[in-house]
């Protein structure tokens, strides 16, 4: 009799869940694949939590740049024999994630010399303090953005100082006359509070606004650099008092900047956890550290400040060893785009393209890490309006942090998409529950178009490989990047996100107002 009625209730459950579905053969809409019905033979590994998301389509909260999603590499970059610049491969990979800005900065911007004509042996400049700035370098430099879409931002030398402690821009204006380049963004240093602990110098931010000022006459004393974009002061957060001290003094200073920047980062690297890269409580550090220095910038410079996150990354120390380039990090990444956008910055700069073990790329042969594939998906489904989601949680539990939802506009240009179609971004946090979330009001009942992004073998959170609806990310060649294939989920059918994955969800017939015109 007991497994009579066992029976009667896995069948009964059966009908109350829904299968992961396989992966489609098919590419962006252009070619619909087989739709997937609601009563597929559901997978009972997991249990199933029951979620309900909420977007407003009509008004948007934000718009935010279109290189919104961009990378850092360390201006030491020039001392790294692998990452050629001039690379089929690299170019391909790049403009992947174009438009995007490329921001070559870092501690080593600090300690970087211009040398024109350039003396210093390649093979002599193996160390960040010791980096030297050839002619060649600068050159290759700016036509490897150029031929990928990128736009530049350099980090120019602060810590060249006159006797008497003032900024000394001799290096600086030798550049600037060596170079022909229409520079999208020029910065000067790199976190300057930090200055004491690995300069052995400390600056206050009165003094760093009045080099920015400096700068800034240098350029208007130049025609062709009048209009030059400005960036800064890419501070840290080091505590409330002592940040909001330092940017307050800063921006009193100067106007001289055309975006506010910092930086964040999670963790430290040496230190850093598995558990702590899909803690919630870690994520939402972030918030904290957006509205601190949104209340300074916004008070000086109302609604014209444009705050960024200039640099920022999963952990600090170069990241945490096997985590931060593994598909792990997607969870912070995609996190950190969704809370941002949410939250009114303008621009995000990921630590790092190339570099450390946060790196995008292997270090050896330039093959894609997961957050490479993360962050080329987004640039192809994840337009500039954001909208406001709004997650409710049907569970007995309380945290309502676990499943995180973000909404934009779809991105027409590259997706093939129609305008007024809406791309979610949707991570479960959970460890052994899956996830199953229905979408309410002008989104009940639409077709859905599913990009699930897991882990690829054995090694599961900590793999260096990631699957999209189950299928294998990689390069086609070095000149190919793959198609990126959905599954088209039938109306009716509630997102089913199993442990611990992310990935994206696209409702093509939204018809959204703010996502047309």
């Amino acid at each position: 009799m007991l497994r009579h009625v066992t029976t009667f209730l896995v069948l009964v459950f059966a009908q109350a869940v829904f299968l992961l579905p396989k992966v489609d053969v098919t590419g962006f809409r252009q070619h619909e694949g087989p739709m997937l019905g609601i009563n597929e033979i559901p997978d009972l590994s997991t249990r199933v939590l029951d979620y309900k998301v909420n977007v407003s389509l009509k008004l948007p909260i934000f718009k935010t740049d279109t290189r919104f999603l961009s990378h850092n590499v360390e201006s030491a970059i020039f001392n790294k024999t692998n990452f050629n610049f001039s690379s089929t491969k690299l170019q391909t990979l790049m403009r992947g994630l174009a438009p995007a800005y490329l921001r070559v900065g870092g501690t080593s911007s600090d300690f970087v010399t211009f040398q024109n004509p350039c003396k210093e042996e390649v093979a002599k400049r193996n160390h960040h303090k010791q980096t030297i700035l050839c002619p060649q370098d600068w050159i290759r430099l700016n036509d490897f953005c150029l031929a990928t879409g990128l736009h530049l931002v350099y980090a120019l030398n602060q810590l060249k100082r006159t006797e008497d402690g003032q900024w000394d821009p001799t290096n600086t204006e030798k550049l600037l006359d060596f170079n022909t380049y229409d520079v999208p963004a020029w910065e000067l240093g790199n976190e300057p509070n930090s200055y004491l602990s690995h300069a052995n110098i400390s600056l206050s931010g009165e003094q760093i606004g009045q080099d920015f000022n400096v700068l800034r006459t240098i350029f208007n004393k130049r025609s062709n650099y009048r209009n030059a974009v400005i960036f800064g002061p890419d501070i840290n957060i080091r505590g409330a008092i002592v940040t909001t001290i330092f940017l307050e003094r800063f921006v009193a200073a100067t106007n001289a900047t055309n975006g506010t920047t910092f930086h964040c980062y999670y963790l430290d690297g040496s230190t850093a956890t598995l558990d702590d890269f899909i803690d919630p409580e870690v994520l939402d550090v972030l918030p904290g550290e957006i509205n601190l220095i949104k209340s300074t910038v916004d008070k000086y410079y109302g609604k014209e400040a444009k705050p960024m996150l200039g640099e920022t990354g999963s952990a600090y120390n170069g990241g945490a060893k096997n985590l931060s380039d593994r598909y792990v990090a997607g969870f912070m990444l995609l996190d950190k785009l969704g809370m941002s956008a949410k939250m009114g910055l303008d621009v995000v700069m990921r630590a790092a393209l190339y570099g450390s073990d946060y790196t995008m790329l292997d270090l050896d042969n330039l093959d894609p890490k997961p957050t490479y594939w993360s962050a080329y998906i987004y640039k192809r489904l994840v337009n500039t309006t954001v909208l406001e989601a709004n997650v409710v949680n049907t569970n007995s539990s309380k945290d309502d942090r676990i499943v995180r939802v973000y909404a934009h506009c779809t991105s027409t240009e590259k997706s093939g998409y129609d305008a007024g179609a809406v791309t979610l971004i949707v991570m479960n946090l959970h460890k052994g529950h899956s996830a199953n979330i229905t979408l309410l009001q002008e989104l009940y009942g639409q077709d859905v178009d599913q990009y699930l992004l897991t882990p690829h073998g054995p090694l599961g959170m900590t793999s260096l490989q990631i699957e999209l609806n189950n299928n294998l990310l990689a390069m086609v060649d070095d000149r190919t990047l793959p198609e990126i294939k959905h599954v088209r989920l039938k109306g009716g059918r509630q997102l089913v996100l199993p442990p611990l994955s992310y990935g994206f969800y696209v409702v093509n017939n939204a018809k959204a107002e703010s996502c047309i015109g």
